[in-house]
């Protein structure tokens, strides 16, 4: 009895506590409730010859697990593409060589019902929660990496609910 109050009692500590604040990006016409605060890096990001921005707003809640959203503009031929080929390079692109897709499920998110898809990801030493979003041009996509048991937790569901395009 008293080592399984122990393998509970380190499962629970093994999860951080969570104290979201409200964050709003401007530039990234999006709101979400984040743990923290956010740190904002961009990236170029190199598809079909042509050279595209990639932001990252992040927060680092403890050591492997991180809370994420990211955005890019795709240039005008890709972002004419069907949504679905777009959400599945984004799928395929998060899944890499090591990963295994445990749920890929198509949502719609806000009022514009904007397509997009829900991601559980196992990659061997996390799992990856995703949310990718098609709005026009722009591909964002909430994420949080972490345990099985913390990424699909209700305390994870209030920061991919909290998520909104903005105008």
């Amino acid at each position: 009895m008293f080592t399984k109050l122990l393998v509970l009692v380190a499962c629970v500590a093994a999860d951080p506590a969570l104290d979201y604040k409200p964050y709003a990006s401007t530039d990234g016409r999006f709101k979400a409730l984040f743990p923290g605060m956010v740190k904002t890096e961009t990236k170029d990001i190199a598809a079909g010859g042509k050279t595209l921005k990639l932001t990252l707003d992040s927060v680092e809640v403890s050591d492997g697990v991180l809370f994420l959203v990211t955005y890019i503009d795709a240039p005008d031929d890709v972002a004419a593409k069907p949504a679905t080929t777009r959400l599945d390079k984004v799928r395929d692109g998060n899944k890499g060589d090591d990963g295994k897709v445990l749920l890929d499920k198509p949502i719609e998110l806000g009022a514009e019902k904007l397509p997009g898809r829900d991601l559980l990801i196992d990659k061997s030493s996390f799992h990856l929660r995703n949310r990718a979003v098609i709005a026009g041009n722009r591909v964002y996509q909430v994420m949080v990496q972490g345990t099985k048991e913390f990424v699909t937790s209700k305390e994870v569901d209030r920061y991919f609910d909290s998520f909104e395009v903005t105008k």
